[in-house]
């Protein structure tokens, strides 16, 4: 057994450094800076880390591929001119005008240090590229989008939090576009850049303008608002998650809470079924739960694979929401969007037609049958709160076998560890028939907090997690369902 682990060892290695000697070279470090948003430090961190996992160049983009720009078809010029120049070099000091044998030396030794010092080229590159090209070009298009909100007479809504922005952007919009010319961000198109292009895309009769707020570092909210000037504000929940940027949960909620310069406390809305923004929430702001909102009380909660159903009452006015969504989670949100589309004019009637067409989120939640069995795709999913969500919604559905999928979570910085002993014990307290882990840094500590807290049922290994996905018709019976939690992206090993 040994032996074999040595052998698998040095291929391993083996693999790993012919494959930086790759001629696509370039065009892999390219995908990479394309991936991290040029981020020069986000490069340095993947190419460490495929390293540290002896995971091939060539694997780095397994599920997406280089999108060329005219940015990227410049930067992967500018790779294989390296090449070039190294080359000329090479040759010019040791090949020119000496025997064959020299020349094919120096052609080996210059494309060796062509390979080996393209990530440091890329990372100088990506650095001057950020500085005199991105960050010049975004703070343009910052202050035009400034000045074209301002001039904006809309209502404009923020809608902001650790996770569920979309979900409660999307289904507000739903609602409020039944008497009103409402105009929203889309899909999860929330930084500054995307804000920028959005803001040029107005027309000017727009009455309800709504903006996903998404936080990737310090700062970010502020920075988003400050441009918008929003006149409400929603914040959907607080998790750990981005903690590679922010130093604790404490500083995210202190980016959350930048809104507060912005907007009066009496529009901002803050989720009260999220644990962890509990504490953080101020006096004198609103407050949402999946029983009762803004003076509603929410009533004859029923949950199945595909609907969500439950009462609102307020003051002799009763609203019936029946949606398509999945999970006792989204009652929150649901309602208040309910309570703050009546709070703007909207009646009852309107309200109710506008729930009818709600429908699950891409990779949110979204149910759908496969070989008799009900898949619920939850990947985009990439916080605690979520996850815990997803098992308890899994442990109240009925079926002949229930699955549980997850490669874990990333971007948890120091709470890595913590972060992925808890999913062990939800995982072990919702008890599903079978769970299916991806082989990865955090799967050992999933695992033994799964067995610790008294997990019985049957655990697989997954080291091929594309493989899985596409053979999982093969794989499930009739009557099963297979909850599928978050997803690695090519920059996470």
């Amino acid at each position: 057994m040994r032996q074999q682990n040595k052998t698998s060892k040095i291929l391993s290695l083996s693999r790993y450094y012919l494959s930086l000697l790759s001629i696509k070279k370039p065009i892999y470090i390219t995908y990479m800076l394309q991936q991290v948003e040029y981020n020069p430090y986000k490069l340095w961190q993947w190419h460490k880390d495929l390293g540290k996992f002896l995971r091939p160049i060539s694997k780095v983009s397994n599920r997406k591929s280089l999108v060329l720009t005219n940015r990227a078809r410049l930067l992967v010029l500018a790779g294989y001119m390296h090449y070039a120049f190294i080359f000329a070099i090479g040759i010019f000091a040791i090949g020119a005008g000496m025997p064959l044998k020299n020349f094919v030396f120096a052609v080996v030794i210059s494309y060796l240090i062509a390979s080996g010092t393209s990530v440091v080229y890329y990372w100088i590159l990506a650095s001057l590229v950020l500085k005199f090209i991105i960050k010049p070009e975004r703070n343009k298009q910052r202050q035009i989008a400034k000045d074209i909100f301002a001039k904006h007479r809309a209502i404009k809504i923020a809608v902001l939090g650790s996770y569920g922005k979309t979900s409660m952007k999307e289904m507000l919009a739903l609602i409020l576009s039944e008497s009103k010319n409402v105009a929203m961000t889309l899909g999860n198109l929330n930084v500054v850049a995307s804000h920028a292009k959005f803001a040029k895309s107005l027309t000017g009769t727009e009455e309800i303008i709504i903006v996903e707020f998404g936080e990737g570092k310090p700062g970010d909210i502020s920075d988003m608002a400050e441009m918008l000037k929003p006149d409400y504000a929603i914040i959907t929940g607080l998790a750990p998650n981005h903690l590679d940027e922010y130093d604790s949960i404490e500083m995210i909620a202190g980016d959350f809470l930048e809104i507060q310069k912005f907007v009066s406390p009496e529009n901002i809305f803050f989720n009260t079924d999220s644990e962890h923004l509990k504490k953080y929430i101020p006096p004198k702001t609103q407050t949402y739960s999946s029983s009762t909102v803004l003076g509603w009380t929410i009533a004859n909660v029923d949950v199945k694979i595909n609907k969500l159903s439950f009462v609102m009452n307020k003051s002799g006015i009763s609203i019936k929401v029946e949606s398509r969504l999945t999970g006792r989670h989204h009652v929150a949100p649901l309602a208040l969007a309910v309570a703050l589309a009546y709070k703007l004019g909207l009646k009852a009637n309107a309200i109710e037609l506008g729930i009818s067409k709600i429908t699950p989120h891409k990779h949110r939640m979204e149910p759908r049958q496969l070989s008799g069995a009900w898949i619920i795709d939850d990947t985009y999913n990439g916080n605690i709160e979520g996850m815990s969500a997803g098992l308890k919604l899994l442990s109240e559905l009925k079926a002949k076998r229930k699955w549980y999928v997850t490669p874990g979570l990333v971007d948890q910085g120091e709470e890595t560890n913590n972060v992925h002993i808890e999913l062990g014990k939800k995982i072990a307290e919702s008890n599903p028939d079978i769970v299916v882990l991806m082989e990865n840094t955090v799967r050992p500590v999933i695992q033994k907090s799964m067995r610790d807290n008294g997990f019985k049922g049957e655990l697989r290994i997954e080291a091929e997690p594309l493989e899985f996905y596409k053979n999982l018709e093969y794989i499930i019976a009739n009557g099963d369902i297979v909850m599928m939690q978050n997803d690695w992206t090519d920059n996470y090993s």
